[in-house]
């Protein structure tokens, strides 16, 4: 089991777009899209985890997240106040993640 440093929050976009569903990190810019929300959901988490994985290989993870204002809160915190409101309309939804951060090596 890979120890966690704390978790990070990060805000997931879906819309629907020609039959398909898009879904982005605001943060990130990380993108992708799935046939069903919960696809392109489960699709959008796999990239961010790669992404930040990406970050870390290369060493620029720190000055990715002090430049997009991302935060490592300690797994401890609880009350977490979300940076936007979470809302989900008919043709979008928005709403945050919280997602664990490995330890570095």
């Amino acid at each position: 089991m890979v120890e966690s440093e704390g978790y990070i929050i990060l805000t997931e976009v879906i819309e629907e777009e020609d039959g398909q569903f898009a879904a982005h990190c605001l943060e990130l810019g990380t993108a992708t899209c799935g046939d069903t929300i919960e696809e392109a959901l489960a699709n959008l988490r796999e990239a961010i985890v790669v992404h930040l994985n990406a970050l870390e290989e290369v060493g620029t993870r720190d000055k990715v997240f002090r430049e997009r204002n991302i935060v490592v809160r300690p797994l401890s915190t609880t009350d977490v106040e979300w940076p936007i409101p979470i809302s989900e309309a008919v043709d979008k939804i928005i709403r945050p993640i919280r997602q664990p951060i490995p330890a570095s090596a």
